[in-house]
């Protein structure tokens, strides 16, 4: 894909994750697109509003993608995903196994849950790794935007340091 093509779907998965944000959770969107330029599925974060800690974008975005995931394996397709952060260890392992032969994200998670390149960094599963292109943080407008959703979601109500303050001063059940 080109970067036209990359910037259009990155652009997607922000306002996925900016709708995240507006619902109290944590910022970050996925897009799943075709060899076509098709969307075949969007997700974004809904740990809070589902009370489901496995619903993160780029899962709830291969769950959305359902047959679509499992024609594209038998067919040998290429889906891309375009997430808005680095992909956490359990994203990580939902890419692999779906097949997804590119993974494009707008800002590393080094410092938090990022868990892609720590993975691939083990060799630990190298041949479903060497199947994935992954292309970080290739546009520098983009990435902005998603430091300032991560850091508007430093002060949210549901950040866990503030669920933990708000715990201590006896606000939170």
């Amino acid at each position: 894909m080109d970067r036209v093509k990359d910037r259009y779907y990155l652009e997607l998965a922000l306002q996925e994750a900016s709708k995240a944000l507006e619902e109290d959770t944590y910022p970050v969107g996925a897009v799943i697109v075709d060899g076509d330029g098709q969307i075949v599925a969007t997700g974004r974060n809904r740990v809070h509003t589902r009370k489901d800690a496995t619903a993160h974008a780029e899962m709830e975005a291969i769950r959305n993608a359902g047959e679509s995931i499992f024609k594209a394996k038998v067919n040998r397709e290429h889906f891309t995903m375009y997430t808005s952060l680095e992909p956490c260890p359990m994203c990580t392992g939902g890419i692999l196994f779906a097949n997804i032969s590119r993974v494009v994200w707008l800002l590393n998670d080094d410092m938090g849950f990022g868990g892609y390149k720590k993975i691939k960094d083990t060799n630990a599963f190298d041949s479903k790794f060497c199947k994935v292109i992954a292309v970080e943080e290739p546009l520098d407008d983009l990435k902005e935007q998603q430091k300032e959703l991560m850091e508007r979601w430093l002060s949210n109500p549901n950040h866990v340091h503030n669920l933990r303050k708000g715990a201590i001063e006896g606000k939170v059940k």
